[in-house]
């Protein structure tokens, strides 16, 4: 393999990672970060000049902030890297958890024999659950899961782990209210620092954005459904309701 067949297959496997829209959208920061880490590496090892490093950096930081504004207007998204909390549309007591894609029901905690009761998986189609211990299946769309029998069930983030540690729920709404604010004021002057740092935290909040008003200044001061603050606990958002 000559220089210029080297070149093209490194930039080529670049370019896959840039378009992999499900890891830009489940991870925008690792996402970004990857594709930083192997340009540098191109340029490292005089595959490319430092201009075109700077171009495929700028389709990086291109592709991140495309991915924020998206999950920002639409943060209805199954992440493997959170728990949730499984409870049945209809109403009730939660049946269980999925933390890292493995579900675990509660009916069999602390049985030895079932260390865990099932587990999500990708396939064509989109999200699948599938059951250890039976042959049930379901399908994960948005927040819902959606058994073959047509049971549904709400999932509710809890958890999320951040840099190799776990992390619960904020539930202050002043806090999540200061996030919003810092997120949004990153955002616009394109800060990464901040929004990395910030934004994991912003989604695991027990909060979503107001649908009714999407928290724009002189419609939320009226707005009925979140009382003024542009957004509502996620048990109330519209993608949760009974």
């Amino acid at each position: 393999m000559n220089f210029e067949q080297a070149k093209a297959l490194r930039i080529q496997l670049w370019q896959k990672t840039l378009d992999d829209h499900d890891f830009r959208m489940q991870n925008p920061e690792s996402h970004r970060s990857s594709l930083l880490e192997g340009s540098a590496r191109l340029a490292d090892e005089g595959l490319i000049d430092r201009v075109e490093q700077f171009d495929m950096d700028e389709l990086a930081n291109a592709a991140y902030w495309l991915a924020v504004e998206e999950l920002q207007s639409n943060p209805i998204l199954f992440r493997p890297s959170y728990g949730y909390d499984v409870f049945p549309r209809e109403g009730g007591p939660r049946i269980g958890t999925l933390f890292h894609s493995v579900l675990r029901l509660d009916e069999s905690l602390g049985d030895p024999t079932r260390p865990y009761d099932g587990k999500v998986y990708r396939d064509k189609a989109g999200l699948v659950l599938k059951f250890s211990f039976a042959p049930d299946k379901g399908r994960i769309e948005g927040l819902v899961l959606t058994m073959a029998d047509g049971r549904q069930f709400d999932l509710v983030e809890t958890r999320r782990m951040v840099e190799g540690r776990v992390y619960t729920a904020i539930d202050d709404p002043e806090v999540y209210r200061w996030m919003v604010d810092v997120v949004q004021v990153a955002t616009e002057n394109r800060d990464v620092g901040i929004v990395n740092r910030i934004r994991p935290f912003l989604e695991l909040a027990k909060f979503g954005q107001c649908q009714i008003c999407l928290d724009r200044f002189g419609k939320r001061e009226e707005c009925t459904q979140c009382g003024g603050l542009g957004f509502v606990p996620k048990t109330r958002a519209p993608w949760l309701s009974s």
